[in-house]
């Protein structure tokens, strides 16, 4: 999936909750989105994943003006305030929730199998405050791939629950590996360590992909 903000904006001018962006999101890397302010992540995410609409500007997904499309093939991960798990709830019941929107059984069976998959079988009854970073992140984002429809992820501010990005980069890089357009919202700060990771910045065009030429090729061209 391919989503791309043209000049996209909430409000307008010096007060602008969310200034004119530029953005392509698509590839096999995930992807950095650097922002600043409170609102702005929260803000910025939802457009990306087609929940709010721009003032001024245009999102497009696969080059198509399709809100209604963007947001079936979307999911926030860890978006505060509209997707962020409460913090005291079990591991467990989060994991029947998520279940429960992908449509698959919510057994307790189910979450056993799902848990232990991902090495987090101890956490089951704990509350989500316990995991760490990396873990929080990577099972978010498992859960939201289950989805029917699914391909794209946002993940919104994880620098905010602490540990180096190099700890849980990992698993969003495999993420995208998968076919799963990954962007993380985030701040100026992280989206640097990010990048020098492997991440490519959202904000600046596109590498191009040279194709070298064969020898053979070189070879026919000739005169002969």
């Amino acid at each position: 999936m391919r989503v791309q903000l043209e000049r996209a904006a909430i409000g307008r001018g010096l007060g602008a909750a969310v200034p004119a962006l530029d953005l392509i999101v698509d590839g096999p890397l995930p992807v950095v989105v650097a922002v600043q302010t409170d609102e702005r992540p929260l803000l910025v995410s939802m457009l990306l994943a087609g929940r709010i609409r721009c003032d001024s500007g245009r999102v497009l997904v696969d080059g198509r003006d399709d809100a209604d499309e963007l947001r079936r093939r979307s999911a926030l991960v860890d978006t505060p305030i509209v997707a962020e798990p409460t913090a005291g709830i079990a591991l467990r019941t989060i994991v029947a929730e998520e279940f429960s929107f992908a449509g698959l059984p919510t057994s307790g069976r189910a979450v056993r199998a799902f848990l232990a998959d991902h090495n987090l079988a101890e956490y089951a009854s704990l509350p989500m405050r316990s995991l760490l970073p990396a873990d929080r992140i990577r099972v978010l984002c498992e859960l939201a791939v289950l989805r029917a429809g699914v391909d794209g992820i946002i993940v919104t501010s994880p620098e905010r629950h602490g540990s180096e990005p190099s700890q849980w980069f990992g698993p969003l890089a495999d993420l995208a590996e998968r076919g799963v357009t990954v962007t993380v919202v985030t701040d100026y700060a992280t989206a640097a360590i990010l990048v020098s990771l492997g991440a490519r910045d959202g904000a600046l065009p596109e590498p191009e992909v040279l194709e070298l030429s064969s020898p053979t090729d070189s070879l026919e061209s000739d005169p002969q």
